[in-house]
């Protein structure tokens, strides 16, 4: 009997320590890094079957390179805020048209540079004001662990207040890619002031699907235990639950005009939630899936009909 509790004491002792493992390798993150991270880059795990941004990852740094050339010589205006756990966060502000704000918010890992450097360009052919987020343990803002969407849509919302400080009755879109893409979308049903509509680009719907999906597909393993213990150790060391926040259950119940960019051969996050939520949607929509598509190279893939989509939903022309 003393041997059987042994090894069960060992059997919790190892389950726990591997939730501890794959929620540290996820949520730890303190991006303080300089120059161009794609140099970092292993070229021969491009578009293997192991890289979640196939299959057009290499295509997409190809074409992204020069609008982050050119990305970097825009006269951006820094600004911070405090968040509700007391970070300082930074943006960065293109200004334009004082009416018509977007607040752009990067993926997993990644920076506003690399996921808006090209798309940026829809908005300032608007002459529209953006602010650039950097998300919190992202760029110079402050934080250890990830948001995972459950604190940056708080965030978020805090970006939105000081928006509204500084103009007078702005329209204000989120546009949101990868992680920034649940982030928007979980902010829908906040009723945040003078936020008229969502762009969500290959967005999650929630933490614990999205945690299912990849526990799976990187780590080979079950969900149970080894998801949940990593839910566990969330809750205990960022105070972010994996189901606080249920993608279905924001555009049900939010009626904002959101657009639904997906690209259909991604896998880092399966296109099939972004169909759930817009058949959940209950305000105006749309989706548009991309033929031939990896993660986040919407845009690349389907230049026109992204701009005209994004166009349609600012001047109110979703049905």
């Amino acid at each position: 009997m003393k041997i059987v509790l042994i090894i069960l004491l060992l059997a919790v002792l190892l389950s726990m320590a591997a939730g501890y493992y794959i929620f540290n390798s996820v949520f730890l993150y303190n991006d303080q890094r300089k120059g161009d991270k794609e140099s970092a880059l292993d070229p021969s795990s491009i578009d293997s079957e192991t890289d979640l941004m196939r299959p057009t990852a290499a295509r997409y740094y190809a074409f992204r390179a020069p609008y982050i050339d050119e990305f970097e010589k825009l006269d951006l205006r820094e600004l911070t805020i405090r968040s509700f756990d007391n970070l300082t966060l930074y943006g960065y502000l293109l200004e334009g048209n004082p009416k018509e704000v977007v607040i752009c918010v990067h993926g997993y890992k990644s920076s506003m540079e690399e996921d808006f450097a090209d798309r940026i360009e829809i908005y300032r052919k608007r002459g529209s004001t953006v602010l650039l987020l950097n998300d919190r343990a992202h760029g110079k803002s402050e934080g250890k662990y990830l948001g995972f969407s459950e604190n940056d849509r708080r965030d978020v919302a805090r970006w939105v207040d000081l928006i509204n400080q500084m103009y007078e009755d702005p329209k204000i879109y989120l546009h949101g890619i990868s992680m920034g893409g649940a982030t928007v979308i979980h902010c829908s049903d906040m009723g945040l002031k003078n936020v008229c509509g969502i762009i969500d680009d290959c967005g999650f719907d929630s933490i614990v699907n999205i945690s299912k999906y990849l526990i799976k597909d990187m780590y080979h393993l079950p969900y149970f235990p080894f998801g949940d213990l990593a839910w566990f150790w969330s809750v205990i060391i960022t105070g972010v639950s994996f189901n606080t926040s249920m993608g279905e259950d924001c555009v049900r119940r939010s009626g904002l005009p959101i657009l639904f960019i997906h690209g259909k051969e991604d896998h880092f996050v399966p296109c099939d939630m972004s169909v759930r939520m817009y058949e959940a949607c209950s305000g105006p929509k749309e989706l548009h899936l991309i033929e031939g598509c990896g993660h986040a190279a919407a845009y690349m893939m389907a230049r026109e009909e992204y701009a005209d989509a994004v166009n349609r939903l600012m001047d109110g022309k979703f049905q």
